[in-house]
């Protein structure tokens, strides 16, 4: 991938134990000397503790918990003192939608309004109020000291609020660049002050989508200007979707991709086109042929 053309590896760290993480970091420096490295943290993403695929019905009702018995087991307890009767619960990017219908600090019952396949380890929140966090967490720690002993270039803090975060992971990491990740819509009235406690920004579509509705992010990044912030943005999110399975990007794929670049985004971050697409080869020659095309 690297002579194919990538900038920069991102290692997402919700799915690597520390140790895994460390180990990746070696490789990639052995194998990539030099090459700039994100280490992406959890921040205040949960995830569902799934242990293997599972059909989530539409319909049904689930129970959810921080431990123990439940049909979705949470590791969050920040997700459980702050969810609500009536919370809508988005899994997966807003694949799977679970409406609250009764919650305590011991668990959540739900209704599976919008139903299909769940896959380990995805991400879990609520739509009409992020779970904030208040402080981070133990495994969002030893991954911030596994990057600093591996000297990983930055490190990207999911679910940022406004940029307060960043002093948590430099307090850990000190030679690491921090980027704040825009995915919750209460942060888009403090992208300013974000942006001046941080190195750079993605705009992440996934989360942020479900949070704003279809037409609520069109709208956004329609309206947004990347250079109207003193770091540089990424797009993030289903930028070359269609590679994932497919040769080619799609004819729209490429149009927005051209718009990205003239618009002054600093770059894009691929995330399942090379996670877990056919070829990821491709599809980093293909985003960097198209990105050196733009510009001649």
């Amino acid at each position: 991938m690297a002579e194919a053309g990538a900038t920069a590896f991102r290692l997402n760290a919700s799915h690597l134990d520390a140790d895994r993480l460390a180990a990746a970091l070696a490789d990639l420096g052995r194998a990539c000397p030099g090459a700039p490295v994100v280490v992406d943290l959890q921040g205040a993403k949960m995830r569902v503790a799934l242990p293997a695929p599972r059909n989530v019905a539409a319909g049904a009702r689930v129970t959810l918990a921080p431990r123990g018995e439940a049909d979705l087991v949470v590791p969050h307890a920040e997700l459980f003192a702050q969810a609500r009767r009536g919370d809508t619960l988005s899994l997966d990017d807003g694949r799977i939608l679970l409406e609250v219908v009764a919650a305590t600090a011991g668990g959540i019952e739900a209704r599976v309004a919008c139903g299909g396949h769940l896959l380990p380890n995805k991400g879990i929140n609520v739509v009409q109020h992020p779970v904030r966090l208040d402080r981070l967490t133990a495994r969002d720690a030893a991954a911030c000291e596994a990057a600093a002993r591996h000297d990983a270039g930055a490190l990207a803090f999911s679910f940022m609020l406004d940029g307060t975060e960043a002093a948590w992971l430099r307090a850990l990491s000190p030679r690491s660049l921090v980027v704040g990740k825009i995915e919750r819509a209460d942060a888009l009235p403090q992208l300013d002050a974000l942006a001046r406690r941080v190195d750079a920004a993605w705009i992440c579509r996934g989360d942020l989508g479900v949070q704003l509705g279809p037409a609520g992010l069109a709208r956004f990044v329609a309206g947004f200007d990347p250079a109207r912030l003193p770091v540089p943005v990424l797009m993030a999110g289903q930028v070359l979707e269609h590679l994932v399975r497919h040769a080619e990007p799609t004819r729209s794929e490429v149009c927005h991709l051209f718009d990205l670049a003239a618009r002054g985004y600093a770059g894009i971050v691929l995330s399942d086109e090379t996670a877990i697409g056919d070829d990821p080869v491709r599809a980093v020659s293909t985003a960097a042929a198209l990105l050196d095309a733009f510009r001649r």
